[in-house]
């Protein structure tokens, strides 16, 4: 069964069903509760990652239901430890794990309007129910990071670790160590011009009593805060790009800017309320077209570049100083090891494994631009060996050793928190 198809007919039938009350208590973790609905919903996503239809594997499902109260019973004892210790995480890291989790969801489903469906609630309303949700799944994180980021592997704990489960680990995937130069195509002046004189036209209906969320609803560009009247939330300063924040720390208070231009495009910006570092603000983007003559125009620039690189060394330089990624060009543009087959950007994945080891690209077209890439070095694949693997097999042997230490701990501090799994009513899986 199509996922996205049985997602939106279970969680239909799911829940019309009179023997689930959605408001029962699942358990109860010292003066915090876990919701019936919450661990249901929780068990349809993974079983919709799954792949595990509740009606053809209805044990499978149903061990998916205890896994996920567990889960959570497990996320909130780790919570209250946070707490002890003063673990916080930053809002502005909490909204962009909730976007990376929306943009997967809208990937998976194939578009927003899917994704919506498969959700069963607006893009914004889902931000805005799971943001809690997301802050404490990233404090545990975080938490379990800082107890477990001490603990250290000796090459004797590897060695045992790969002769204990030499047989179960799989083969390793080709793999190659990359490079890349990107150049992004940046629309024209004229097309500035007419975009910026489009955001001018809007403040003029604004003026003229448009109310600002309905602006932001009939125009804005952004389509994480356009059905939600352009609001991006109360903030921390840092999460907006420079030319952005500015404006946001220093515009008076229920006050509409004129058009600020950022990489994004030109922004109409309204701030609702500040207090101290914190912003709560609105927006409609506007952003700016490219036309044939922006890519032919970027084509050009990276093809003579192409033509200038004949070395490795000579491709480093060109990255430092021209590429458009910011988080590779000091390093000389390197994207690390890749496996081509589950690198997410495919128009470079298929084009990699073709390149020559200590070989240029030609220009290759993606949605970030144009890119030039270079292959550093191939590693083949194959069963692991000590020799050829070891940092790979140190990794593993690293994970299970913090894994193994996790269990342990968990149970114990289990012992010392106050928790009441109730007997859980699922609804009985017939076709």
């Amino acid at each position: 069964m199509n996922t996205k198809i049985f997602l939106l007919f279970f969680c239909g039938v799911l829940f019309s069903q009179q023997s689930i009350l959605l408001d029962e208590i699942s358990a109860v973790v010292d003066d915090e509760i876990v919701l019936l609905s919450d661990v249901v919903l929780s068990a349809n996503a993974l079983a919709a990652q799954e792949n595990v239809d509740p009606y053809k594997s209805p044990d499978e499902y149903k061990n998916l239901l205890l896994k996920s109260a567990e889960s959570m019973i497990e996320q909130l004892v780790i919570i209250k430890m946070a707490e002890i210790d003063s673990v916080v995480v930053l809002e502005k890291d909490v909204d962009r794990a909730l976007e990376r989790q929306v943009q997967n969801i809208i990937s998976q489903a194939g578009s927003e309007e899917a994704a919506e469906q498969v959700l069963g609630r607006k893009i914004s309303e889902f931000k805005r129910s799971y943001k809690d949700d997301m802050e404490g799944k990233l404090i545990a994180e975080k938490y379990t990071g800082e107890l477990t980021r001490s603990i250290e592997i000796t090459r004797l704990e590897v060695e045992d670790f790969f002769k204990t489960y030499k047989d179960s680990i799989p083969s390793f995937p080709k793999r190659y160590k990359v490079r890349h130069i990107l150049i992004q195509i940046t629309p024209s002046e004229e097309s500035m011009k007419e975009t910026e004189l489009k955001a001018l036209n809007i403040l003029e209906e604004i003026d003229k009593g448009l109310s600002f969320e309905e602006a932001a609803k009939k125009y804005s560009e952004d389509p994480g805060s356009k059905d939600d009247g352009g609001y991006l939330g109360f903030v921390p300063r840092g999460t907006f790009v420079k030319e952005f924040e500015k404006v946001a720390f220093t515009l008076a208070i229920n006050t509409i800017s004129k058009p600020i231009k950022t990489q994004f495009g030109f922004h109409i910006i309204e701030v609702l309320e500040r207090s101290g570092e914190k912003v709560g603000v609105r927006h409609i983007l506007l952003q700016t077209k490219v036309v044939d003559e922006d890519k032919t125009k970027t084509y050009k620039t990276i093809s003579d570049f192409s033509k200038e690189i004949n070395t490795k060394n000579n491709f480093i330089s060109i990255a430092k100083e021209y590429s458009n990624d910011e988080t590779t060009k000091d390093n000389g543009g390197l994207l690390g090891w890749i496996n081509t087959e589950i690198y997410q950007v495919e128009e470079l994945s298929s084009i990699i494994k073709n390149i020559p080891e200590n070989t240029c690209s030609a220009p290759i077209l993606t949605d970030f631009g144009y890119h030039l890439l270079w292959v550093d070095a191939i590693e083949e694949g194959g069963p692991p060996t000590i020799e050829k693997n070891w940092i790979e097999l140190e990794q593993l042997a690293l994970s299970k050793k913090k894994s193994d230490w996790y269990n342990d701990w968990i149970e114990e501090i289990k012992t010392k928190v106050y928790i009441k799994r109730n007997p859980l009513n699922y609804p009985q899986i017939t076709n």
